[in-house]
């Protein structure tokens, strides 16, 4: 085995090489055009600015202190890019594709095309023009793939951009924000920053920052600390919201708690929610049970299982829960309940519908058909129609 040496500023045409190929900077390596690739049996040594025209084939890279710029594809066992002593970062630019076993790079990585590799640890940042599939994937600075990204495991120290669609198996973590033009699937994401992806399929995500996707499978929890916003189907066993929520139509959540405002498109369903500000609620939504401190407003039929406890006001067509009670106001056509509770002071518009209701001290309110009503002091209501009235003397309602 011979090794080649190509000194400072030289240039050489080569077709193989029986051993290692060394190479100082300024060197310009032309691969010959009668062999598709270079192919080393030894390593690849460089140190400086190196170029080489052409696809090569190499047991290790090996470079330090400067870039090496390879036009064509790389295959090698080992990729090795060693910062030097001139202050700067080292950088490997392959104008191809990069197929490796292990790439450890203490500066930055450019692919054109494809990147296949294992175990992948970049110091500075990355980016990837073609597809990439991974499994260990570490990089200390930023990270961009136009296309997709398929890995095991991905930390990302600064800002994670992805154009096409990402498959991570195991786990993601970006501690700046991340942005994936296509869909999302990965059981364990942790964002430090904002967060923006079309179709997000995850078990468990964790948001410092705002999130935005276009649909949303949740089987275990998210939780952001900004606001949230899925344009169409969110579908979820629990969301934490520290700002506001937006799902769209026909969304299906066990659990929501939402520190702002929240709002649920059509058709959607919502087992249980509690609600810091106001929630908006699309036509025919169904669920259990919600608790809302601000106001909440349905466009349209609100049937729900369980309770509906409203310390503001409430609006909505036909409202239909097994427990409902209002602090504030109620404007509807008709609402329905085995237990109602209006507060005090309370004013509602429409019928009230129920086995029990129970009408606290200075309410207004319409007529009321139950099996039981009570009537708090000062009340005034009109028509009550009931097995059974008890009524406080000064309360005045017309007896059916």
């Amino acid at each position: 085995m011979d090794k080649i040496v190509v000194k400072e500023d030289e240039t050489v045409e080569l077709s193989n090489v029986d051993g290692d190929l060394e190479a100082f900077d300024g060197a310009t390596i032309n691969v010959s055009s009668k062999v598709d690739k270079l192919v080393i049996t030894g390593n690849l040594l460089s140190k400086g600015d190196v170029l080489l025209n052409g696809s090569i084939e190499v047991q290790e890279i090996i470079h330090k202190d400067g870039y090496l710029e390879i036009e064509g594809d790389v295959f090698a066992k080992r990729v090795n890019v060693r910062n030097g002593g001139r202050g700067g970062s080292s950088r490997l630019i392959v104008g191809g594709s990069l197929k490796a076993e292990e790439s450890s790079i203490d500066g930055s990585l450019e692919v054109g095309k494809d990147f296949d590799c294992p175990n992948v640890k970049i110091m500075g940042s990355c980016v990837v023009y073609g597809d990439s599939n991974l499994e260990n994937y570490d990089v200390s600075g930023s990270a961009k793939h136009e296309m997709n990204l398929n890995a095991k495991e991905v930390e990302i120290g600064g800002s994670l951009k992805i154009g096409g669609d990402a498959v991570i198996l195991e786990e993601l973590d970006v501690s700046g924000s991340a942005k994936i033009d296509g869909a999302l699937d990965c059981p364990d994401i942790d964002i430090g920053g904002s967060f923006v992806c079309s179709d997000l399929i995850t078990n468990e995500t964790d948001v410092s920052g705002s999130v935005k996707t276009k649909s949303a499978q949740i089987k275990e929890k998210l939780s952001v600390s900004g606001s949230y916003k899925c344009e169409n189907s969110c579908e979820a066993a629990k969301i934490a919201i520290s700002g506001s929520c937006r799902l769209g139509d026909e969304s299906i959540v066990e659990k929501l708690n939402v520190s702002g405002s929240a709002k649920l498109g059509d058709n959607s369903k919502l087992q249980e929610a509690k609600i810091s500000g106001s929630l908006g609620l699309g036509s025919d939504v169904t669920g259990g049970s919600i608790t809302v401190s601000g106001s909440c407003g349905s466009s349209g039929y609100l049937k729900l299982d369980g309770k509906i406890a409203i310390s503001g006001s409430l609006s909505g067509e036909e409202i239909e829960s097994k427990e409902l009670n209002i602090s504030g106001g109620l404007n509807c056509e008709i609402a329905k309940a085995e237990l109602i509770i209006i507060g005090q002071d309370s004013r509602v518009r429409g019928k009230l519908i129920g086995g029990t209701v129970m009408i606290e001290r200075g309410a207004r309110v319409e007529d009321i058909i139950a099996d039981e009503v009570e009537l708090g002091e000062k009340v005034r209501a009109g028509l009550v129609k009931a097995g059974k009235i008890e009524a406080d003397p000064s309360a005045k309602y017309t007896e059916n």
